[in-house]
């Protein structure tokens, strides 16, 4: 019996050290993949994130509910691509109401059920949006730029 204890107590030593060895291999990996190199060797880039908004199912007809989330923030070249959704039976737009200087305002047009629209953000500043069909859904997309 105490041989049988000895033999479960070094097997799971062994799996608790494989566990950690198999985490710094993976930790060491990605710092590699991700941070900047100089001279001639090359810098693995990672393409920007899609930030996703949706119209919810019933948005159309209840005024509670809003696109989700109603106010983002994104990073120029880190996540300044926004898709929307409409998971709604409505159709709905995706329509500027208000952008900074320099930048071009938006609109989606009609939206019908299960379509997206893509729009890609490419000045810093504060953007307003609204769906033309439904006064009460409004939302803001804050841009910045990457430090």
């Amino acid at each position: 019996m105490k041989t049988n204890a000895k033999n479960k107590s070094a097997v799971g030593k062994v799996a608790i050290i494989l566990v950690v060895v198999v985490a710094i291999l993976v930790a060491g990996v990605a710092y590699y993949l991700l941070s900047s190199k100089s001279g001639n060797s090359t810098t693995a880039t990672l393409a920007p994130e899609i930030v996703h908004v949706n119209m919810p199912s019933g948005v159309a007809t209840n005024k509670s509910l809003n696109f989700l989330p109603t106010s983002i923030t994104l990073v120029i070249g880190v996540n300044n691509s926004v898709t929307w959704t409409n998971v709604d039976s409505a159709p709905h737009t995706v329509t500027a109401t208000s952008v900074p200087g320099g930048a071009s305002m938006f609109n989606s047009g009609n939206l019908n059920s299960e379509a997206t629209f893509t729009y890609t953000f490419t000045v810093p500043g504060t953007y307003k949006y609204d769906c033309t069909y439904h006064f009460w859904m409004s939302g803001t997309v804050i841009v910045k730029q990457a430090p």
